[in-house]
């Protein structure tokens, strides 16, 4: 499993565009994609594609609850091979758990093994802002 984050200071410079395009390609060359919505703000890539199952939970599920469970955190796009855990994190909860956690700076990173026998590419797409996420 490979994971990369698209991320910049700057909000406008394509990072969700970027994250969509090259998470759809890569599904249609027969990858296993999951993109990761953690922009709170502005979570446009939550809407860029239609979903063909759309579940309750999202980043917020998967970060301040340790939920792991695909069946609830990672919805399915109209893209075969393509899957994403949408922004659910309107009160930006995330950052204030994140800089208090022992493990906030690796905690998505611990969490994301899990989901290592499931996805060959995992892409996320971040918030335009400087912070713990």
């Amino acid at each position: 499993m490979f994971v990369t984050s698209l991320l910049s200071t700057k909000g406008g410079v394509g990072k969700t565009t970027l994250a969509a395009n090259l998470g759809g390609f890569c599904a249609d060359a027969g990858l296993k994609v999951l993109l990761i919505d953690m922009d709170p703000v502005q979570p446009s890539l939550s809407s860029y594609y239609p979903m063909t199952e759309e579940v309750s939970g999202g980043i917020f599920d998967l970060i301040a609850h340790n939920l792991t469970d695909p069946e609830r955190i990672i919805s399915r796009t109209s893209i075969p091979n393509l899957s994403l855990i949408l922004s659910n994190d309107p009160n930006n909860q995330l950052i204030n758990l994140l800089l208090q956690a022992p493990d906030g700076r690796l905690r998505l990173a611990h969490l994301l093994k899990a989901f290592a026998n499931q996805f060959d590419l995992i892409l996320i797409d971040t918030q335009g802002a400087r912070s713990v996420m």
